[in-house]
């Protein structure tokens, strides 16, 4: 009778590992441009998925991003059609709309920067939180996991507050991680 009242907990507990077995590569923190004072937002970079308090976001195998932002939905896809051109060889241009907000990304400089320009507006906010900035890239795996899918940076930087053109000390702060 004691073993049969586990067996439940324990393929609960199993099943639960499936679902979160992906490759951790690492942190990145990033905070406002303008605050340099603030506590730096910290965001768990894992294979497909980016984890924070405040953002969950996961790639689905249908393409789509899907997860949470705060309380909120959030819901996004690759846009339909095709990107506009990127400005120099090299260069990523990626679209991404849905229910939570609508935004062009485009990797430059040799993939270490990331443009965003567009909106964020999770399901179920009313506030949208605008996508205007040029992120800094690092170096490291987790730099390289963002690299593959840099929607995961925009969604941290527009969470985190960063909006415009980065200063020495974000680039020193990305540098240093």
């Amino acid at each position: 009778m004691f073993r049969s009242a586990w067996l439940p907990v324990v393929i609960l507990s199993a099943a639960a590992c499936a679902t979160t077995n992906r490759a951790q590569y690492g942190n990145i923190n990033l905070r406002p441009y303008g605050d340099p004072g603030a506590v730096p937002a910290s965001f768990s970079v894992q294979q497909g998925r980016i984890l924070s308090g405040r953002l969950d976001a996961v790639l689905d195998p249908d393409g789509c991003i899907r997860g949470s932002v705060g309380n909120s939905g959030l819901e996004l896809c690759p846009a339909k059609g095709l990107p506009p051109p990127a400005e120099k060889a090299g260069d990523k241009v990626e679209q991404w709309t849905g229910a939570s907000g609508n935004f062009t990304l485009e990797m430059m400089e040799s993939q270490t920067r990331l443009r965003m320009d567009g909106f964020l507006r999770p399901v179920g906010s009313a506030r949208s939180l605008p996508m205007n900035a040029t992120i800094p890239l690092g170096r490291g795996p987790q730099w390289d996991e963002l690299r593959k899918h840099p929607a995961f940076l925009a969604l941290a930087a527009a969470v985190s507050g960063i909006n415009g053109e980065p200063n020495e000390r974000a680039v020193q702060d990305v540098t240093e991680q």
